[in-house]
């Protein structure tokens, strides 16, 4: 098991890497989410979003949000699910990702939290709703991502 994403060309991504360079995803916006949870294979369970954020190594066009760096398209794609919640009301919406994303690996998997919440945050919480903060999560064995120019809706 790894402690990286995978990234389009193969190459392993150290998380820390991964997260600076989109600015931890902070007011990233999820454009899509897709689930696949195939009867009987728990290997080929997976959850892919995409994500609109600003990338530390593209150059900004100057647009509003967009001066210093230019926006792309992350195809974040975790492997092996081990367990979810996206839960979504009209009151709770997160579509956009005020507070970023987290992402870590612990133990033998990873742990997205797409609602980290502003203060002091640990893989740990994830598990115990008691002291967890956020309410969409996915745990899972694998994870790899794709940059792309596009499309933005």
């Amino acid at each position: 098991m790894s402690e990286g994403a995978v990234d389009n060309s193969g190459e392993l991504v150290a998380i820390p890497d991964f997260l600076d360079r989109f600015l931890s995803f902070e007011d990233g916006v999820i454009s899509r989410i897709a689930v696949v949870l195939p009867r009987g294979n728990n290997e080929g369970r997976q959850i892919e979003l995409e994500i609109q954020a600003l990338d530390r190594t593209a150059e900004g066009d100057g647009a509003p949000y967009g001066a210093l760096f230019g926006w792309k398209l992350v195809r974040l794609t975790l492997g092996e699910i081990l367990g979810y919640s996206l839960s979504e009301t009209p009151s709770d919406p997160f579509q956009v990702l005020y507070d970023g994303l987290k992402l870590e690996f612990l133990g033998d998997q990873f742990v997205l939290d797409l609602d980290p919440g502003p203060d002091d945050w640990s893989p740990f919480t994830i598990q115990d709703p008691a002291t967890s903060y956020s309410k969409r999560y996915v745990l899972a064995k694998r994870a790899s991502f794709e940059v792309l120019d596009g499309p933005f809706i």
